[in-house]
């Protein structure tokens, strides 16, 4: 099974979502089909290109995204959570 990893960013952004239990459960139901099979197709999987490229990310939602990298053959690293306008925000 795939081994998750989190990030401070990660669990700081996914702390905005204390407030939306229904969002939670959501993340919590993609995660884990995440790690049974990162390749599943119901979680739009793709790699990212320009700045980000290097790193991947998969829907949770229409707009909510998780941003990861692959560490290993096996382990990932979740390294954002939000909105897609939050997640692929340019840097100043």
């Amino acid at each position: 099974m795939l081994k998750i990893k989190r990030s401070g960013n990660f669990d700081k952004m996914l702390g905005t979502f204390d407030q939306d239990p229904e969002t939670i459960t959501l993340v919590g139901d993609k995660i884990k089909l995440f790690r049974k099979n990162p390749s599943d197709t119901r979680l739009h999987n793709h790699a990212l290109r320009k700045k980000m490229k290097g790193k991947f990310a998969f829907n949770v939602t229409g707009d909510i995204r998780i941003v990861y990298e692959w560490l290993g053959k096996n382990s990932v690293r979740f390294l954002a959570i939000g909105s897609h306008s939050q997640v692929y925000r340019k840097a100043p």
